[in-house]
């Protein structure tokens, strides 16, 4: 796994020995457009071990390649391989639980230290982050450094003895969801839901898609982008978008190519090279016409807040 690296990276290890606090000892990051510390966070995996680093290849190799110097890979399957970060669970652990998980990481991490993050997530992994600000907005609690553990890097995360509860505040600029089932899922999931506890959370009408709610901002405001396939035969265009809600500013649903191409709920977390017909929400415009595929886009949303 690798270890904590690049810009800014040895200050945040170097003061992870000094006392955290439930309240902030500074204010929270301004919003700016920017290459922030980007967490990529996988979706379900029926088998439970999911490869970060293959799964997530296309979006870390654009991203690098475009001056994002910080990206890393949650994962949340004791199964799980090749992930920066990587906590121990299962398909019956709860969404619930696996966004506190996330809450903590990046708590200690990161926002803890006054450090604002960005997340682009597939599929499942959307709700994983949505679940994180949603828990710590309802019950996030002071802490103390006593209360914390002390990890020389993210690659010990799934050591950590993290308190019960959540962290008090989180410090999340942007939240890019591909392929995520906002709305929940109908029909394609009433076998798996019987069998694995996260498909039971993610399906339509769910008790824990109603305690996740709207969405939600963290402490210093988090702008999300959705976007979804019409061609997504797993999430729906509709669902991907949270069915164009009121508290949807950026979304797009993609649906053909020029060359009739489609993009499939995998392949919104790998397609960056062809541009493809969608209908769009941006603000308050909307509209429809060719996008940049699902990745570029992505990459825009957590640079910029804007759709193109």
């Amino acid at each position: 796994m690798h270890k904590l690296r690049r810009l800014g990276i040895a200050l945040i290890l170097a003061i992870c020995a000094v006392a955290v606090t439930g309240q902030p000892a500074h204010a929270a990051p301004g919003r700016a457009d920017g290459k922030r510390i980007t967490v990529l966070v996988h979706g379900f995996d029926r088998e439970a071990d999911v490869n970060c680093a293959g799964g997530w290849k296309s979006a870390k190799d654009l991203l690098t390649a475009n001056g994002w110097t910080n990206v890393y890979t949650f994962g949340y399957y004791t199964g799980a391989t090749n992930c920066d970060v990587k906590v121990d669970g299962t398909t019956d652990t709860r969404i619930q639980e696996v966004g506190r998980q996330l809450a903590w990481t990046v708590y200690y991490y990161w926002s803890g230290h006054g450090v604002a993050i960005d997340i682009m997530a597939h599929s499942m992994g959307g709700l994983v982050s949505r679940a994180a600000i949603e828990g710590v907005r309802r019950y996030g609690a002071a802490v103390s450094a006593a209360d914390l553990p002390q990890l020389a890097s993210l690659a010990d995360v799934g050591t950590a003895a993290w308190p019960s509860g959540w962290p008090p505040y989180l410090y999340i600029e942007d939240i890019v969801t591909l392929g995520t089932p906002h709305k929940g899922i109908s029909g394609v999931l009433e076998a798996c839901a019987l069998t694995h506890e996260q498909c039971s959370d993610m399906r339509e009408g769910s008790g824990f898609l109603s305690w996740l709610g709207g969405l939600k901002s963290s402490e210093m405001g988090t702008d999300y982008t959705l976007l979804g396939s019409g061609y997504d035969d797993t999430v729906s265009g509709e669902s991907a978008v949270k069915s164009w809600d009121s508290d949807v500013s950026h979304a797009a649903v993609y649906y053909k190519a020029s060359d009739g191409d489609t993009i499939t709920h995998t392949e919104m977390r790998s397609e960056k090279s062809t541009a493809f017909d969608a209908v769009w929400r941006n603000l308050d415009d909307s509209g429809t016409g060719y996008y940049n595929p699902p990745l570029v886009q992505g990459m825009y949303g957590i640079y910029n807040h804007m759709l193109y």
